[in-house]
């Protein structure tokens, strides 16, 4: 674990407290800027050391405050191929460059949040939905949940699994509801994984614990957005986020690898 500086810990809190809201609020959306932000003043191992734990703890809180609105017919199919991804993760862990795998999640991001605003200025304000939750189609749910499961383990997993739940136009707070439970279950998986390799470890865990309580604010935020805004604005807002994430993770890191060439 790299040192631990005043920057990195104002760093970390403000991650804690935007993902909590994104959690919270839009089940998960900008939320994913929290990682790269703080392995910009560490590193990949330090971020998921000390943010894992935040995480998991969010997790539990909001799934336990959303349990009512989950649509679990489309979530366990979600769950199962998550999960895969994320064993596949951990196999190829020190193989992957995560800088080069941000600018593919950025520019997906990027593309859905474009597509959304150009059917909208072309007259198609409103995409055809998909009629049935009870009926996942499988390629989809394979390639979108199971990038989103192996993606999150290295920095984010939003964009596959939005990319898989936006056609199904839910409403708010089932949109929310699962996603959250989707990355309850996909992080929980990864406890004994990151255990197995070290990454999580007596002094990272002080510091997720000394981040905790800037947590509530965040969900309390969050929450009070996700239960007062009706339908369509709350996509637009999505969509508008998706362009800002994905912006952010393409110029950060091309920025990246342009530094270390």
């Amino acid at each position: 674990m790299t040192e631990i500086t005043p920057l990195f810990f104002c760093v970390a809190a403000f991650a804690v407290f935007f993902v909590a809201l994104a959690k919270a609020g839009f089940g998960g959306m900008i939320g994913s800027l929290g990682m790269p932000l703080v392995a910009a003043v560490s590193d990949i191992p330090t971020a998921i050391a000390v943010l894992l734990p935040t995480y998991i703890m969010m997790d539990v809180i909001v799934a336990i405050i959303y349990r009512k609105a989950v649509d679990f017919r489309l979530l366990w199919p979600m769950a199962l191929w998550g999960v895969a991804g994320v064993y596949l993760a951990a196999v190829v862990f020190d193989r992957i460059n995560p800088d080069g795998l941000a600018i593919m999640l950025g520019a997906m991001s990027l593309l859905l949040g474009l597509k959304f605003f150009r059917n909208r200025l072309g007259g198609q304000s409103r995409s055809t939905p998909i009629a049935d939750t009870g009926k996942p189609q499988w390629y989809r749910t394979i390639a979108l949940t199971g990038g989103s499961g192996f993606t999150s383990f290295f920095l984010m997993g939003e964009a596959p699994v939005q990319a898989f739940l936006l056609p199904y136009r839910l409403m708010p707070q089932v949109y929310v509801a699962v996603l959250v439970w989707f990355f309850f279950i996909v992080n929980f998986v990864k406890i004994p994984i990151v255990l197995s390799m070290g990454l999580v470890t007596r002094d990272s865990l002080w510091i997720s614990l000394l981040l905790l309580p800037i947590m509530p604010l965040g969900i309390a935020v969050g929450k009070y957005i996700a239960t007062r805004i009706a339908k369509d604005p709350f996509y637009i807002i999505v969509h508008l986020l998706l362009i800002v994430l994905g912006s952010y993770l393409i110029a950060s890191s091309a920025w990246t690898l342009s530094v270390g060439a």
